[in-house]
């Protein structure tokens, strides 16, 4: 007796329950040209008709495709162009390096050679005085409140932003080199524009009248650009590791930037503050562009409408068919 393999029917979804998963129909504006003609229409009636779709048809095309240039045109930087994102741990872990440094002093003075100066110094005071107690017990006094007055004015702390940057530019350099002593690399360069970058706004920031300083902030930008797109073209891997590394991104590498009032009001660098006041010519550039796409919404709108026509009487026709 011969036995058939067969699978039962109550195992598994059943196919018509299953998620069938329906691609979106991407319509395109051009169909809300469409003109529905009637079997009872007149042949010039039909014409007419036909030369509006057509004419329509071209005047969608040109509107659709101003708008895309003007958007492809005008596209956001995905990034601050000039500080970067915010969200990078790059130039917080820096600062916190050099808030945090206890063997680094002001003017590049290295902390243990400092107390080794120091030491060096009581050391030769204590053996003059080593036959007077007394006098002895005042140098070990001076020595601890001389050592103490020194640190608290070299602590970088307590110092200008002058020996805080140059610091900062050390560690910089530190973490982004490709060996110890790389100094000359494009992203170590990168590294140290950025900080310098970083500074300078703080200042620019501060002091909104000081021009000049907005001036050389705006060629540091210009220059790192510089340096990060020959990276990209000699080697897009460290190029791509050292935008990760900065907070960068490749749109505000390669893409013209100027780092006008527009910049400083869009960003916010002061507030809410309007550097840029709208001119008249502005108003009408910004109506006919707000007028350009309140068009192509109703061109779209109208597209789909048409579309679901078209899917009604397709249905009609195929239940007359099936009939």
């Amino acid at each position: 007796m011969l036995r058939f393999f067969t699978r039962p029917f109550s195992i598994g979804r059943p196919f018509l329950l299953k998620d069938v998963q329906i691609p979106e129909v991407k319509l395109s504006p051009k169909l809300a040209a469409k003109q529905f003609i009637g079997s009872d229409v007149s042949f010039n009636r039909e014409r007419r008709l036909r030369r509006k779709e057509r004419r329509m048809k071209k005047q969608i095309i040109r509107d659709v495709n101003t708008l895309k240039q003007y958007d492809i045109k005008n596209v956001p930087f995905q990034v601050d162009p000039v500080l970067g994102d915010p969200r990078s741990t790059f130039m917080p872990r820096v600062l916190q390096k050099v808030e945090n440094s206890e063997y680094k002093l002001a003017y590049g003075i290295d902390r243990v050679e400092l107390e080794k100066v120091l030491y060096a110094q009581e050391k030769l005071l204590l053996e003059k005085a080593a036959d007077n107690e007394e006098l002895r017990q005042d140098v070990e006094k001076s020595g601890k409140e001389k050592k103490n007055a020194v640190l608290t004015i070299l602590n970088l702390r307590n110092t200008n932003s002058q020996d805080k940057k140059k610091m900062a530019i050390q560690y910089a350099r530190e973490e982004v080199q490709r060996y110890d002593g790389d100094t000359a690399s494009p992203e170590v360069q990168a590294a140290i524009l950025t900080v310098k970058i970083h500074f300078g706004m703080d200042h620019v920031k501060a002091n909104k009248n000081d021009h000049a300083s907005r001036q050389l902030v705006r060629e540091l930008v210009q220059y790192r650009q510089k340096l990060l797109r020959y990276l990209k073209e000699k080697n897009p891997e460290r190029y791509y590791y050292a935008l990760a590394k900065l907070g960068l991104t490749d749109d505000v590498v390669v893409r013209e930037f100027s780092m006008g009032k527009q910049y400083l009001q869009d960003y916010k660098i002061w507030g809410d503050k309007v550097l840029v006041k709208e001119t008249a010519s502005m108003k009408r550039k910004n109506m006919r562009l707000k007028n350009l796409k309140d068009k192509v919404n109703e061109y779209h709108q109208l597209a789909k409408k048409n579309f679901e026509i078209l899917n009604r009487e397709k249905q009609k026709t195929t239940t007359r068919s099936s009939k």
